[in-house]
């Protein structure tokens, strides 16, 4: 049949950012990502075009996977966000909010973009080096040797995203349970590298938040003709496991190739030889016989009656979590008999009550730190993105384990450097813009606008036109005019006292190194314990990724589109 329409060419367009429509989606976006920022995030929901379920999120990786730009440009920028997030597992908003602000402030003000480039990667690398010195007062050591400094990380993370639905009990309930579940999967013992083990999240939906709990081991959904008596009659542990990842369902299309003799029944030869495996995972005295894939009924049946635990259907990540728990080595395929050394062990089988769900609880032998959290909320949606919340909060603890500071968040990283380099700038301009072959009036609106956007990221967690953009239960807050552009030549200041500044920005000296900014608190204080805090190594390579794709996107000078 031919076409109703001739096949358009692609479409090249020069400076793609003087473009009125690129900028209005520019805008768009940038709107849509700040107002997910916060405790007082406004809420996403997200339905494919042709219908099906929707989802309500003001998470990152949610809202990004979900909704993926038409623009290139910001298909970019989205795609070096998820990136991050995957890797770090947390800043996400923060890198796009920044990145779209940046791009903002050089196209709104006219500026030249290479100039504006040059300038933001200068910024950039004053910005990493204090994050990263010792002076630096924006950050606060974690300490490892107790569970407040970590109890506060996963609070921040739990209460900025409001769809999980949890009031400020249930967000102190959650968060605990974060740390205890974070804190079984470090091993036991002295050595000098430590591998982490795994949280599996399962999710029970219909049931109150309270009812969340943390088990050691792995909980698995209990097969249906499994009852408690028939764990009671197996007596005291440790028992023997025998883990399959290859099909037992007797399918011809998965045996592959197989020699069987003229006039046989090539199903009965196949059903044969799975019986077989089982007669000898019996002669073995193994009491637990685990399946990635299907199993088939008759020999499911014949290891019940003979006192075996039959488990299918595992899949391949719990099957990863069983190898790990149990040491047992998966069989990959039937031909052979089990090694002795493929077997695992558990410690205990029992019958664990997880709201409407019956599971069955494998406990470990010894410490092989794995567990699994448990979490029950009222409906599907808020469980589903309190699932990825408790995921990325774990990511973040894991973080700080290998590298123990933290950042003051509720804005005040952001306001900090804020004021720290528009004090370098102010005091430096005329050697910087020497050093980057600019005039001083282009180094300082440029530094201007690079300010100016991380002020934006912070006044971005404010959404309700208020004075204060964070409360004083939230942790650190910073201060802005209502429905105004912050104007730090007048006003800026830190709730928490981090940051003093009086009228005409003369800052004043509290024995600091760097007379701009109050001393840290000291090491007895609990106030910076007790505050919002932001992961650190996240933070810092979301600061690196918003400044990196913002230049980018300013060098691009050509755009080809397919208009198909």
């Amino acid at each position: 049949m031919s076409r109703v329409c001739k096949r358009s060419g692609p479409a090249c367009t020069d400076r793609p950012l003087s473009d009125r429509a690129v900028r209005a989606k520019f805008d768009a976006w940038r709107h849509v990502v700040a107002s997910c920022l916060g405790p007082r995030a406004r809420l996403k929901q997200v339905r494919n075009g042709v219908g099906g379920r929707v989802s309500t999120t003001s998470t990152c990786s949610v809202l990004l996977a979900a909704v993926p730009p038409s623009e290139p440009l910001l298909k970019l920028l989205t795609a070096c966000v998820l990136q991050h997030v995957q890797r770090f597992g947390d800043a996400g908003l923060f890198a796009a909010v920044l990145g779209l602000s940046l791009v903002d402030q050089v196209t709104r003000r006219g500026s030249d973009s290479s100039t504006a480039v040059r300038v933001h990667q200068r910024l950039l690398e004053l910005c990493d080096l204090y994050l990263t010195s010792a002076d630096c007062c924006a950050k606060v050591e974690v300490d490892l040797g107790s569970c407040r400094s970590l109890l506060a990380l996963a609070h921040s993370g739990v209460s900025s995203k409001p769809a999980c639905g949890l009031d400020p009990a249930e967000t102190q309930q959650v968060s605990a349970l974060l740390l205890k579940a974070f804190l079984q999967t470090i091993p036991c013992g002295s050595t000098d590298t430590v591998r982490l083990g795994e949280t599996v999240v399962v999710g029970v939906e219909g049931e109150a938040v309270e009812n969340s709990a943390v088990f050691p081991g792995l909980l698995l959904d209990v097969p249906e003709m499994l009852h408690s008596g028939d764990l009671e009659r197996l007596g005291p542990g440790p028992y023997k496991l025998a883990l399959f990842s290859a099909s037992l369902s007797g399918d011809l299309s998965e045996r592959g190739n197989m020699e069987i003799h003229t006039g046989t029944d090539p199903e009965a030869a196949l059903l044969e030889k799975l019986l077989k495996v089982g007669e000898q995972v019996v002669r073995d005295c193994a009491t637990l016989f685990l399946c990635q894939k299907v199993i088939h009924p008759v020999l499911q049946q014949y290891l019940r009656e003979r006192g075996v635990v039959v488990v299918e259907r595992l899949g391949i990540a719990m099957l990863e979590q069983v190898t790990s728990m149990t040491g047992a080595q998966a069989a990959a395929t039937s031909h052979t008999p089990v090694p002795a050394e493929a077997f695992g062990w558990v410690e205990a089988l029992s019958i664990q009550l997880c709201g409407t769900r019956k599971m069955l609880h494998l406990q470990p032998t010894a410490n092989p730190a794995v567990c699994t959290l448990v979490l029950c909320h009222r409906n599907e949606s808020m469980l589903d993105e309190l699932k990825v919340t408790c995921k990325r909060v774990q990511h973040v603890l894991q973080l700080a384990l290998k590298d123990p500071v933290a950042l003051l968040g509720g804005g005040c990283m952001e306001t900090h450097l804020s004021a720290y380099i528009r004090h370098l700038s102010r005091r430096d301009a005329a050697e910087m813009a020497s050093d980057l072959d600019c005039s001083p009036q282009e180094f300082l609106l440029a530094a201007d606008g690079f300010c100016r956007s991380l002020e934006a990221a912070a006044q971005a967690l404010e959404h309700d036109g208020g004075l204060v953009l964070m409360d004083l239960n939230y942790g650190h807050c910073w201060v802005c005019p209502a429905d105004e552009e912050l104007d730090t030549s007048t006003l800026l200041s830190c709730s928490c006292g981090l940051i003093n500044s009086s009228a005409g920005m003369e800052w004043t000296t509290l024995g600091s190194t760097h007379p701009d900014f109050c001393p840290r608190p000291p090491p007895g204080d609990s106030t910076a314990r007790a505050c919002v805090l932001d992961s650190f190594p996240a933070k810092r390579n979301a600061l690196n990724v918003a400044v990196e794709i913002a230049s980018l996107i300013l060098d691009v000078k050509y755009v080809i589109r397919d208009l198909n």
